[in-house]
């Protein structure tokens, strides 16, 4: 395909940044939001050389390492063209949030009349001088599934840590093809999972941060409250998914309760919700969904509360210290 878009590229030999970063990082831009899109061609060194006023030299070395980073193709006589790929997709769903908060930033920078030519060079310094430590905080990547109650987790993360904390689920893991977590583990100080997950995620992230491994546990007075019911109570267990309900089941049952009829259910499963919520006596959900439960059912709810374990409070607790 013949290039058949005028690119407003610009070179400018007076800034920081090298020429062939300059032209590189656009024309990355332009691929990344959609203006040059997978198959179509960059145009000939030589034209783009004459338009921008550099050495042709400069515009081959920028596709030379376009190519390298796998972006482009070079065909000897055809010329360049953006390649359709996994590196190219991942470039579009990066750069594209990544437009809308340099907008936002670059709006607010001339709001305060800053010279953007400026910002941009002080940015860079900012960044390697200060890095993850620029805000004051310590970035937490929580890897959790999305059935078990991971708003409880996040929350502990936070509270014990006070680090800014990004939950990344396996399911989205396992859909990128592991890109979404590497992009995640890139700015994280440290992972954070749960004993549910702890071989998968070891197996994931292996040796590339440090992981802390939480668990959860329930109040004594609520496995009272489970034990207090008549033998053959129908018992609901509802959590954001049925292995979360699954889990809830199992702590009544490690404490010796034995004498219920549990049923579990998951509120990402309506169908089995309302069968559950027909045909239990009692139904506990979980914090994340206790409020919908109690809507559909006010006369059978129970609020199911976690607390982190002893361990796991210590754990965070000292990581945070540590970090300071």
């Amino acid at each position: 395909m013949k290039p058949d878009k005028e690119l407003f590229l610009k070179a400018d030999p007076h800034l920081t940044f090298s020429m062939n970063t300059q032209i590189k990082e656009q024309l990355k831009w332009l691929i990344g939001t959609g203006k040059i899109k997978p198959g179509e061609m960059l145009p000939p060194a030589q034209q783009l050389a004459d338009t921008l006023n550099v050495n042709r030299n400069t515009v081959n070395l920028v596709y030379t390492q376009l190519r390298d980073e796998g972006i482009v193709g070079i065909q000897k006589g055809r010329g360049t063209d953006v390649l359709d790929n996994a590196i190219v997709i991942d470039l579009v769903n990066k750069r594209k949030p990544m437009y809308k908060l340099l907008e936002k930033m670059v709006a607010e920078a001339e709001e305060q009349h800053f010279d953007l030519e400026e910002l941009a060079t002080a940015g860079m310094a900012f960044v390697q001088l200060f890095g993850n430590k620029a805000i004051g905080k310590l970035k937490v990547l929580f890897i959790e599934c999305k059935e078990h109650d991971h708003i409880f987790y996040r929350n502990e993360i936070e509270k014990y840590t006070g680090a800014s904390v990004t939950s990344l689920f396996l399911e989205d893991i396992h859909g990128s093809g592991g890109t979404k977590l590497d992009e995640a583990l890139s700015g994280a100080d440290a992972v954070v999972t749960t004993l549910n997950h702890i071989d998968e995620v070891k197996d994931l992230v292996g040796t590339k941060k440090n992981i802390i491994t939480i668990g959860a546990t329930i109040d004594f007075s609520l496995l009272l409250d489970i034990a207090k019911l008549s033998p053959g109570t129908k018992v609901g267990f509802v959590c954001l998914g049925q292995k979360g309900g699954q889990w809830m089941a199992e702590r009544a049952k490690d404490a010796g309760i034995k004498h219920i009829d549990p049923v579990i259910a998951g509120t990402n499963d309506m169908e089995q919700l309302q069968k559950v919520l027909k045909e239990s006596d009692k139904i506990f959900a979980s914090t994340a969904v206790f409020e919908d439960v109690k809507a559909l059912a006010p006369d059978k709810a129970v609020h199911y509360p976690l607390l982190l374990e002893k361990s796991s409070e210590k754990l965070l607790a000292d990581f945070a210290f540590e970090n300071k």
